[in-house]
């Protein structure tokens, strides 16, 4: 803890790692950055090897490993892959987690965990999987999945999919039309645009005004950051964009 509180207090180590490795502007590839730096730093911790291919004997590239680490503590090896995803529950009640969608409406959630689950996962237990590990010095490992992210509510209003942790992080959406009807124009102004790829950010300084983010919403959603580092999303009146077909 005081490690982090130093790291809060001068961040340079952790901004001089992201501009030195982490070239792309993508979240996904942000974040898994983020636990780079993070299982460099922690004693307890080896990074030995990220985004390692798996091919074939032809060459074919069959996927990879996010990270694989050893637990100095627990004396183990670790295949661990990450996910970060945002995504916003179509309607109130129970719903199944196809009712998930990603802000440009083509992402599901029940799609994205089947990947992960049916092929990230199980790399280690093929053939090819083992010749890469085997190629870093590594026999044996066990896996390990992280999925962060947010899950945003249609007004505040109560979603819920049997297999979700109910401490996720929350937020709300609205389409443009209810958060100008439902929020003062002080409400309203407590609200900063925060735009992609600083969804990961908490630096509400760092955001722009809520002129830009309503004009730009009713094109495609925009994520919005307040003082409290609350986050909703602003989405166009006939949202989801596309149709959620299977």
């Amino acid at each position: 803890m005081a490690w982090l509180q130093s790291l809060d207090n001068d961040d340079q180590p952790l901004r001089k790692h992201l501009h030195e490795r982490c070239k792309s502007p993508r979240l996904g590839l942000v974040f898994e950055s983020l636990w780079h730096f993070f299982l460099e730093q922690d004693r307890s911790t080896e990074l030995i090897a990220h985004n390692l291919p798996v091919r074939n004997a032809r060459g074919r590239t069959l996927g990879e490993f996010d990270i694989l680490y050893h637990d100095h503590t627990l004396q183990q090896r670790f295949h661990l892959e990450l996910a970060v995803k945002f995504f916003l529950a179509t309607r109130p009640g129970d719903i199944p987690l196809s009712a998930w969608l990603g802000p440009n409406s083509a992402d599901r959630l029940d799609r994205k965990l089947e990947r992960l689950q049916t092929h990230q996962l199980p790399l280690a237990n093929s053939p090819e999987g083992a010749l890469a590990m085997s190629n870093v010095g590594i026999e044996h490992c066990k896996a390990q999945l992280r999925v962060a992210g947010v899950l945003f509510y249609p007004q505040g209003k109560r979603a819920t999919s049997a297999c979700l942790n109910n401490d996720h992080p929350k937020g709300t959406w609205f389409s443009v039309q209810q958060f100008t009807t439902q929020k003062t124009e002080k409400e309203q102004a407590t609200w900063r645009l925060l735009e992609k790829p600083h969804w990961l950010s908490a630096d509400y300084q760092q955001t722009q005004g809520i002129e830009k983010a309503l004009a730009l919403a009713t094109k495609r959603p925009q994520m919005l950051i307040n003082q409290k580092l609350e986050r909703c999303f602003v989405v166009p009146e006939h949202w989801p964009l596309i149709p959620n077909t299977d």
